[in-house]
């Protein structure tokens, strides 16, 4: 019984689509034919998907250097919140504040305005006695912008992370920002 039964699935695996061409042997490039996917993509190559770059440009949605501002601007606030207990001990630590790095390479132009957004609130706040060398700081804010879903429906993040002198992490803060899935296509 147990052998009908596994011979009954791989045929019906083998045949499930119905025409030559959709079977799993063509699929894995096992067919003679020169008319499959592997005729198409080359000899053994199976299934490709489509370059994570090519699916940013083929995505239907606009991000302005304005929306990575909105979501820098929610992780500052969640920071500037929670860092007086940070720097109780000393209200004057200096403060180097590093280059966002983006992740995600492919992300549409615009990506600086997320650190230089971060930056201007940080300096305004007037919280900070921010230096420009990173040798002279207490505390090193490091901060990173990176889509964390696929690029057709992207969530873009935003990450800021304090490290003391020693290189220990004191605080991190972090926000995220989609796109509404309505008419107008705003961001939230």
């Amino acid at each position: 019984m147990k052998k009908r039964l596994l011979l009954g699935v791989c045929i019906l695996g083998l045949t499930a689509c119905g025409s030559r061409m959709s079977t799993l042997s063509d699929f894995f490039g096992w067919g003679d034919d020169d008319t499959g996917p592997a005729a198409v993509n080359g000899p053994n190559t199976g299934y490709r998907l489509a370059k994570r770059g090519d699916r940013y440009a083929a995505a239907d949605y606009v991000i302005s250097p304005q929306v990575y501002g909105i979501v820098a601007t929610r992780a500052v606030n969640k920071m500037l919140a929670e860092t007086p207990a940070v720097f109780a001990a000393d209200k004057d630590a200096p403060l180097y504040i590093a280059e966002t790095t983006v992740i995600d390479r492919y992300l549409p132009e615009g990506s600086y305005a997320a650190g230089k957004t971060a930056k201007e609130i940080l300096v305004n706040s007037g919280m900070f006695n921010i230096v420009d060398d990173e040798s002279k700081a207490a505390f090193v804010l490091k901060s990173s912008l990176n889509n964390v879903n696929t690029p057709e429906i992207p969530v873009l993040l935003y990450r800021l992370e304090l490290y003391d002198i020693n290189g220990d992490l004191a605080g991190s803060w972090q926000d995220s920002l989609r796109q509404v899935q309505n008419d107008d296509g705003s961001w939230w």
